[in-house]
This record gives structure tokens, sequence and C-alpha cells, in this order.
């Protein structure tokens, strides 16, 4: 019983002492920020064949510029970020491959990605975070898969990795306001239409994201 007394006393210690050398903060936040594009989806017309082998075009939209919504949850632990991030946004873009600008789609863009973040001057109430980032990402378009006479919407399905520099500036001891800017590089490996089904490219769509924007967020 005396041993055991003693390990417990010790577990608790060793518990107590990483919580005081690593202490820990959760946060969530949410904020706006604004995208611009370029890349292959703003240059290249995609030929592919369906599953009765007749040739189908794919037009990809012509991203330019555009605002969406920003979502974080995480953890602080030091001065080390780790979080979750979700972007979501729906807008009429023209499509790409056309004489002029008269053919558009709704385009319905979403990406989640994993951050890591390094939060430089730690844990003073204003820092600077410098970091990158895992994510998934879809985009689905209106009036780009031309089949024959008929004319359907296609998703481009890929990842990206990315980089991130930002600023907290804490105007309380729970609230501290995060300008930031990301670079995604990201690759688009599969398409999928309602007449050729799911395909992998043989050349991956690359297209860059620049998204700047500010966030409120809210630890506890």
């Amino acid at each position: 019983m005396k041993r055991f007394i003693i390990i417990l006393s010790l577990l608790f210690a060793t518990v107590s002492f990483a919580e005081d050398a690593w202490p820990r903060t959760f946060f969530g936040s949410v904020g706006m920020g604004l995208y611009a594009s370029k890349g292959d989806l703003n240059e290249r017309v995609l030929s592919l064949k369906d599953t009765s082998g007749q040739k189908q075009t794919i037009h990809s939209p012509a991203l330019n510029i555009f605002a969406s919504p920003d979502f974080t949850i995480g953890v602080n632990v030091r001065e080390f970020t780790i979080d979750l991030n979700f972007q979501i946004w729906e807008s009429e873009q023209v499509i790409n491959g056309f004489p002029d600008e008269s053919v558009r789609g709704n385009s319905l863009y979403w990406r989640i990605s994993m951050e890591f973040i390094y939060n430089l001057f730690w844990p003073e109430f204003f820092q600077v975070g410098l970091g990158g980032s895992l994510s998934y990402t879809t985009l689905t378009t209106d009036n780009t898969a031309y089949s024959g006479d008929e004319v359907s919407e296609s998703e481009f399905m890929g990842s990206s990795f990315g980089f991130i520099a930002n600023i907290k500036y804490y105007v309380h001891d729970n609230i501290a306001i995060v300008p930031y800017a990301k670079i995604y590089e990201n690759w688009f490996r599969n398409v999928y239409t309602e007449a050729s089904g799911l395909c992998d490219l043989d050349s991956y769509m690359w297209q860059t994201f620049f998204f700047v924007g500010v966030n409120i967020q809210f630890q506890f």
C-alpha cells in the first residue's frame, strides 16, 4: 500500500510538472478572408472520355478574386499551435476556355486544413506566427462538363501544402485579433462528372491560392 501511494504521488507530481512546463490553452476563431488565385484552372481545358467512349470536355472556372469565411479550432501548447481550419464559399464564376466571358457557372469551394504554427515572442500579448499546413480541397462548378449536347457540373478534388504567417494581438487575456496571410500550392488530381464518373488526371491541375484575412480568436 505504501508503495502504491508513493507511485501515485510521483505520477501526480509528474503530471503537475508537465502542465506547468507545457501549459495548454484551447481556442476557436472566426473571420473573413480574401482569395486571389492563378494556375491551370485559369488556362487549361481537359478532354476525357465518358463510360460509352464519347469525348467529354471539361472547362474549369477561371478563379480570380473572391471572399471566404474562415473557421478554426485548435490548441496552443507553449509557443506551438495545432489547429483545424475550414473555409467555404459559393459564387458565380466565369468559365475558362471560351472566346468571351458570357459562359458562367456557380462554384462551390471548400477546404479543410491541419495547421502547425510556431509563435515567436510567446507568451507576450503580441506574437508572430510562422507555420505550414496540409489540406484537402474540392471545387464544384456548374456548366463545365460538355458531352455532346449535354452540359453538367464537374467536381475537382485535390490536396495542398501551405505556408502561414500571422500576427496575434491579445486585446484581452481571452480575446485576440489575428490578421494573417496564407499561400496554398494546390494540386487537383481527380475530377468527377456525371458522364465519366471519377477520373484520375494524367497531369495534375496545379493552382496557387493567396489568402489574406483577419480572425477574432477566443481562448479558454
